[in-house]
């Protein structure tokens, strides 16, 4: 073990050094994707909290309609995204250019139509049609962000994204001083630019390979899934307990306050960042989400005189994991070569989607009473019981990625089997190559410049890999692989 009081002050120096000096060549080399998300939550931000949109496209007293009918084609999009990923693993729509064009597209139309309501008095359900096309626009973001953030360093994930959130709460205090239906147009060029840099920034090689995250995997997609869902009940909750009031001075405090909640996220994640080599993923969840989303249902519940109170920090912890979700997909995803990662980013938004758009159905006196309370029990007993389930017996971890560790047995004695994988699945000489450098966790990027072949090859051969197996994953390969080398030493004995 290293002994700090051995560890003299030039040393440390140099240490802080190297690390700032990483920390702005990772800044400087992903510049394109870093503005990219700015405009994205820059245009995120405006069309959110705008109250000149939220009152003219609100549907009823109570509700805001333009929210609902977002989150009501987002919930669409992501349920057709997810079914479609889980059909082909491995298939990232970042890296096709139709998703970047829809994305643009879709977004600056629906902005028109939002913004029709504002310029005509008439009634006219243009609003209403911009909305859902916002929703499925908004999307595509969702999936293309975690996509191509993941294509770095995923340790940096986390700061990353507290700076791209706290740029793009500039971009929107700076063009709220203009009129509403300026917003909009402000936003709309927004889109066009993040999609235009995310598109470049796609087009880059990856380097030597994405690299995982430093958190202890411990949790697994079902917990996150649980953890989503309640989650986004308690931010639709407490938005209601917000939007209750239908007049303008109502709508702006509660605006305000999710601003404030957004910031604190944003301290949250570069906590996160530092202490990340220390905590699991289920610490974070237990440290950064959940006491915060659980403390804003009791003040709704207890009726806080103070609306703003419960509303930011439900908000900081309901957006803290909001982000968190990609950082968790790709590092999930990580050990599977992230083959899972636009079906984990589909799913998480999905039912987190969903717990929203319940949330915000919830009728807006009961959306601070017997509901509020209900769920704030439901989250804080969930948490508990998955805790302790965590403490109690490693064994229930199964859907925590535990079997990497049973794996490890496959992957030491590949070089003495491949004679007897050749004859049982007729691999070829090169597949046969292949085959031990996926059983070492190798990602296809280095397989490709180990073999002096293109990555596309690589992938050629996996899929004909997979088929001879009859398997559909690098984790179903190693399984099979151990099966079969435990009855050749069986049959050999």
């Amino acid at each position: 073990m290293l002994k700090l009081s051995q560890t003299s002050p030039a040393h440390t120096a140099s240490a802080k050094e190297g690390s700032l000096h990483s920390l702005k060549q990772f800044f400087s080399c992903n510049i394109l994707l870093i503005l990219g998300s700015m405009f994205w939550w820059g245009s995120h931000y405006l069309l959110l909290w705008n109250t000149g949109v939220a009152s003219a496209d609100s549907l009823v007293d109570g509700y805001d309609g333009r929210f609902l009918l977002t989150v009501g084609g987002t919930v669409i999009a992501l349920g057709a995204a997810g079914i479609f990923s889980s059909r082909k693993p491995g298939c990232e729509i970042s890296d096709h250019r139709l998703p970047f064009f829809l994305f643009a597209v879709l977004s600056v139309v629906a902005l028109g139509m939002l913004a029709a309501p504002l310029v005509s008095h008439a009634y006219l359900p243009l609003g209403e049609c911009g909305a859902v096309l916002s929703g499925i626009g908004n999307s595509f973001a969702l999936i293309m962000y975690g996509e191509l953030h993941a294509r770095v360093d995923l340790r940096c994930m986390p700061l990353v994204c507290a700076v791209e959130i706290v740029a793009g709460v500039v971009l929107f205090f700076a063009f709220m001083l203009f009129p509403a239906h300026f917003a909009l147009l402000f936003s709309a060029a927004f889109v066009v630019a993040s999609a235009c840099c995310w598109f470049v920034f796609s087009r880059k090689p990856l380097g030597h390979g994405r690299a995982a995250g430093t958190a202890q995997v411990d949790i697994g997609l079902r917990t996150l899934l649980l953890l989503a869902v309640l989650t986004g009940l308690g931010y639709g909750l407490v938005r209601t307990f917000a939007f209750g009031n239908p007049n303008t001075s109502a709508m702006v405090i509660g605006l305000i306050s999710e601003c404030i909640g957004t910031l604190c996220s944003a301290l949250l994640l570069a906590v996160v960042f530092i202490f990340q080599r220390r905590l699991s993923l289920f610490d974070i969840c237990l440290l950064f989400v959940v006491p915060l989303v659980a403390t804003g249902l009791l003040l709704v519940a207890l009726r806080s005189p103070l609306a703003i109170v419960p509303a930011a920090i439900n908000q900081g912890g309901f957006a803290c994991f909001f982000v968190l979700m990609w950082y968790f997909a790709a590092t999930l995803s990580s050990a599977d070569d992230f083959r899972t990662l636009t079906r984990d980013i589909s799913f998480l938004f999905l039912v987190s989607q969903l717990g929203q758009l319940i949330g915000a159905l919830t009728p807006p006196h009961l959306s601070h009473e017997l509901v509020t309370s209900l769920v704030y029990l439901i989250l804080i007993a969930s948490m508990l019981l998955l805790y302790w389930r965590s403490k109690r017996s490693p064994a229930d971890r199964k859907d925590a990625g535990t079997a990497v560790s049973a794996h490890r047995k496959t992957e030491a004695s590949c070089a003495s089997s491949q004679n007897h994988w050749g004859e049982i699945y007729d691999f070829s000489p090169r597949e046969m190559e292949i085959v031990l450098l996926l059983a070492e966790r190798t990602p296809y990027r280095q397989i490709a410049e180990k073999l002096f072949i293109s990555e596309n090859t690589v992938k050629t051969h996996v899929r004909n890999i997979y088929k001879k197996a009859g398997v559909t994953s690098r984790e179903s390969l190693l399984e099979a692989l151990d099966t079969s080398r435990k009855k050749g030493e069986e049959t050999f004995s």
